[in-house]
């Protein structure tokens, strides 16, 4: 049990350290209003768990409500995508789906070809080859040089490395990941002008 308990408190601390709850790093261009909007609706949905570890739970079931599958127990990624888009007051920005495909789809920043640099509360997507597919997504906290923090629904709490439970995990979490991990990102918010 103290190992259990050891993990579960360096993984808060973690949490807390990235995601110290204040919505900054928007961008000065226009629909900044709606990407700290989005980042602070995220960021509040932080620490959420499932309550048995089968993508269930209150708060999974409104996440997951978000796109029409409420109390089935899908996996919920993109749908947390849509959840914090939707609590932000963009019902119609982004798509209204749980595949996570759609939410990378006519990408604005792929690995392979660049583009536009991501920014706060853009989508981005993590291609699996064993599924042959963009298999796991998640929005934009803070994009670097070679890290990105990340906003992601239905993963765990630790290092993301493109393993089963970064695509099926425990909860939403705040995480860090390489630059070259991400496959390719989706800015919604620009597209609004």
């Amino acid at each position: 049990m103290k190992g259990a308990y050891a993990t579960a408190l360096a993984a808060i601390l973690v949490v807390v350290a990235l995601c110290d709850g204040r919505a900054d790093g928007g961008d000065p261009a226009a629909g900044a209003g709606a990407r700290e909007r989005v980042l602070a609706a995220a960021v509040r949905l932080v620490g959420t768990t499932e309550a048995t570890g089968r993508n269930d739970g209150d708060a999974i079931d409104r996440i997951l409500g978000s796109v029409g599958l409420a109390g089935t127990g899908n996996p919920y990624c993109a749908a947390y995508n849509r959840y914090c888009y939707d609590l932000a007051g963009l019902r119609g920005v982004g798509p209204r789906s749980a595949w996570s495909p759609d939410w990378v789809q006519a990408p604005t920043w792929t690995r392979a070809a660049g583009g536009a640099v991501p920014l706060p509360a853009d989508a981005w997507g993590i291609y699996f080859p064993s599924k042959g597919r963009v298999a796991h997504t998640g929005l934009v906290r803070r994009w670097g040089q070679s890290v990105v923090v990340t906003l992601e629904g239905n993963t765990s709490p630790e290092a993301g490395s493109g393993t089963e439970a970064d695509r099926n995990g425990d909860g939403v979490w705040c995480k860090r990941r390489l630059v070259r991990q991400i496959y390719s990102v989706r800015d919604w918010i620009g597209a609004m002008k």
